[in-house]
């Protein structure tokens, strides 16, 4: 590959803080609040006019994983349920007292939008949007600067710690700190996705028992043959907070890289196709959908799985079905491990990669690294996927911090796990509980007692600052 070199340019430095949070979605907000509430000096940079990431940008209108499933156990407080209740006062979401129980949020993602700034905003937080990330400087084996580009150029500012909120763990991959990517046997990722939303619906006349099930039958044979791509051809549920007739769908799928920007392209253009694609055949096929429209694809396409950081400590497959507690834990996850075909297979319209996977033929990890596949071969495919017991796995403090740069932080999905266990703490609720204690750790790893060193954090303390918020750890 040809290369050309740039000319040496100076970047003016625009901000100096405690705490800089890139990446404003559900790992990234709480993130910020939680390090400006600590006291320290905080900077929140977003890439999109508006926050909330896969939210917002990618139409994900609901958190999953609020609860431990037959329990009463809520998995979020704080920054999270505070965000919520807000929702819930706009009319943007369920109450949540009664809503956190049933193990998902549903929202309107203006509501979340709103709300989410005014949180930022009403912390002390400083904002920008329309900024992104391009590049962490490095001096003396830390963090020390960020260079962002904007329609103001090339900026820097410089930090003490630094919280990687993107996801996609830009900032480790920008500074170099070690990472993994897909799963071990090839490096492939979960598909890419996109709900979408749509209107025109006659919720009256929607198939139900027996009629549902001829419907989704047909439907299948259509996936099957090719007729259609989706790997959930189900017409989703109405938005939170909107008027009857309008529905969110979470049918499509696409596989690739989500950290390249060629697949990324792909991903787009063929999802947006099939969206037409599946509304069409519904209003050819489905009572209540002849007169279905669509309203809205995601700014985004929406995304599963890409880089994991490297950390102090890492979560596993294991531990999610063992349930698995620890003493440094700083968040909860009772999701299971929901793993969406990386070949983009849907026989069926089943979309796990598991021990029962029906696709036929069958593809090169489940032939050669079958023990590998999480669940087991028989009926009762929950046992191998999910907590046992009803219960969580914890998420330690040790899988938040890089265990390369002292002073480099993950929140979301981009922490520090295995294949497996990421496909269960994806889901925004986790990743909201994560994100307020990679922002509390944070604002203490700024003081002066750790010098930006986060694997120095006293983690009972942290524990103790977090549960007083109203955090579940």
């Amino acid at each position: 590959m040809s290369t050309i070199t740039l000319p040496e340019r100076e970047i003016p430095i625009v901000g100096e803080y405690d705490v800089i949070v890139a990446g404003g979605g559900p790992g990234g907000i709480p993130a910020a609040v939680a390090a400006a509430r600590a006291g320290a000096r905080t900077l929140l940079i977003e890439r999109y006019g508006y926050l909330g990431g896969m939210a917002t940008a990618g139409l994900i209108t609901v958190l999953l994983g609020t609860n431990a499933p037959g329990t009463d156990e809520p998995m979020i407080g704080g920054v999270a349920e505070e965000l919520c209740r807000e929702m819930a006062a706009l009319g943007g979401a369920p109450e949540f007292d009664v809503a956190v129980k049933r193990g998902g949020i549903s929202f309107d993602p203006e509501a979340f939008k709103l709300v989410s700034d005014a949180l930022v905003l009403g912390s002390g937080v400083d904002l920008r949007l329309h900024s992104w990330a391009v590049d962490a400087i490095i001096e003396d084996g830390m963090i020390s600067a960020l260079v962002l580009e904007s329609k103001s150029g090339r900026q820097a500012v410089t930090g003490k710690v630094f919280v990687d909120a993107t996801g996609d763990a830009d900032l480790v991959w920008q500074s170099g700190a070690s990472f993994t990517q897909g799963r071990e046997f090839d490096g492939a990722m979960q598909s890419m996705g996109s709900m979408f939303r749509f209107g025109g619906v006659d919720d009256e006349r929607l198939p139900q028992g027996d009629e549902r099930v001829e419907v989704m039958e047909r439907a299948k044979q259509a996936i099957d043959s090719g007729e259609i791509s989706a790997y959930n051809p189900s017409w989703g549920g109405m938005v939170a907070g909107k008027i009857a007739g309008e529905h969110m769908a979470n049918a499509t799928r696409f596989p690739g890289d989500a950290c390249n920007v060629e697949d990324l392209t792909r991903g787009e253009v063929e999802v947006r196709r099939d969206t037409w694609q599946l509304i069409d055949w519904w209003r050819a096929n489905v009572p209540g959908l002849e007169n279905a429209y669509l309203i809205q694809t995601p700014p985004h396409i929406g995304l599963r799985e890409s880089r994991q950081m490297i950390g102090l400590e890492r979560v596993t497959g294991q531990d999610v079905v063992d349930a698995r507690t620890r003493d440094d834990a700083v968040a909860r996850c009772p999701y299971w491990i929901d793993i969406h075909c990386p070949l983009g297979r849907a026989k069926n319209s089943t979309h796990l990669c598991y021990k029962k996977c029906p696709n036929d033929p069958p593809c090169a990890m489940y032939e050669e690294h079958y023990e590998d596949l999480p669940g087991n071969a028989d009926d009762d495919h929950r046992e191998g996927l999910y907590p046992r017991d009803g219960l969580w796995f914890d998420i330690p403090w040790g899988s938040l911090v890089s265990a390369d740069i002292p002073n480099l932080l993950t929140s979301g999905r981009c922490i520090s796990c295995d294949h497996q266990a990421m496909s269960a703490m994806r889901v925004m609720a986790t990743c909201m509980a994560i994100g307020e204690a990679a922002g509390e750790g944070a604002a203490m790893a700024a003081d002066s007692s750790c010098e930006g060193d986060a694997g120095l954090v006293d983690v009972a303390a942290l524990q103790k600052r977090l549960r007083a918020n109203g955090a579940a750890c």
